[in-house]
């Protein structure tokens, strides 16, 4: 997607070279053909960077939390790496979707760099959400370790995560990091 972008963003600068300052150059027969390509390229590079923006910044605009409760797990994951973004973390990337080591979303905040597990779970979230993590923290060489959840966590969960020094956010945490989403 990047190399893609970076084409088209030379396509770009090609274009608007063309149109502003080299028409007078170029000979009268080839106009025909480069008006049209710098036009159509100026139009889709215009309409990329408009989506990129909406989905970048609105695209979980006025999210309330009980849309939050019908996502998919994955989805979900993609959801707390935007509302990482919105809450101050820094280098906000989600990990493969399989085989990810207990680690959903890796970011960095403070000079810190967090290993976060996104749980979305419509009862308690038990030790098993710490103890993946954990390992996964321990994988990855991170400074810390937090299971993000829409729910509410056990107290064995609770009681494993503070020994560990696993960090919760539970619904209420959550609900307090989705003020920063756009309204």
């Amino acid at each position: 997607m990047r190399r893609l972008f970076t084409l088209l963003s030379v396509a770009l600068v090609l274009a608007l070279t063309y149109s502003f300052a080299g028409r007078g150059w170029v000979p009268a027969a080839w106009h025909q053909y480069l008006d049209p390509f710098s036009f159509g390229t100026i139009a889709v590079f215009t309409i990329w960077v408009a989506i990129w923006i909406f989905d970048r910044h609105f695209r979980y605009r006025d999210l309330s939390l009980e849309r939050v409760d019908e996502m998919d797990g994955f989805e979900f994951e993609r959801f707390c790496a935007y509302l990482l973004r919105r809450n101050g973390y820094r280098h906000v990337s989600v990990t493969q979707e399989s085989g990810d080591q207990g680690v959903d979303v890796i970011a960095t905040k403070n000079k810190k760099k967090y290993g976060i597990q996104c749980k979305r779970y419509n009862g308690f979230v038990g030790n098993h959400a710490v103890q993946e993590v954990w390992s996964g923290h321990q994988y990855y060489d991170l400074d810390a370790a937090i299971v993000l959840s829409n729910s509410q966590f056990s107290d064995s969960a609770q009681e494993l995560a503070q020994e560990l020094g696993v960090e919760l956010i539970g619904r209420d945490g959550l609900r307090k990091m989705m003020r920063h989403l756009p309204s």
